[in-house]
């Protein structure tokens, strides 16, 4: 039987480019935090809307679709789905309209 049905955490897989993994992790070291700490706090700050974590979302947005319209589209997503969310739209319609912040 699954033992971690039962906990209040879910466990989360994700990858990194090593040297930013050794990097973030002699980082942490220094002021004693771990990477869950790290990402958890993130995450929260995420969900809570908070200024500073949507402006680090919204310039990952924006990257995502400059690169996409340079590049056209990845074999993962046809061209319909390219702007598939109303997040999307708005960040490409503020970035035609020059609103976006660099």
């Amino acid at each position: 039987m699954r033992s971690d049905i039962f906990v209040d955490k879910k466990s989360v897989h994700f990858k990194l480019d090593k040297e930013v993994h050794l990097s973030l992790r002699a980082k942490l070291f220094k002021y004693n935090i771990s990477m869950q700490e790290l990402f958890d706090e993130f995450a929260r700050m995420v969900v809570a809307d908070m200024p500073k974590a949507s402006s680090i979302v919204d310039s990952i947005v924006n990257r995502k679709i400059r690169s996409t319209l340079a590049n056209g589209p990845s074999k993962r997503r046809s061209k319909k789905e390219v702007m598939t969310t109303d997040f999307e739209a708005d960040a490409l319609y503020d970035m035609i309209n020059g609103t976006d912040e660099p």
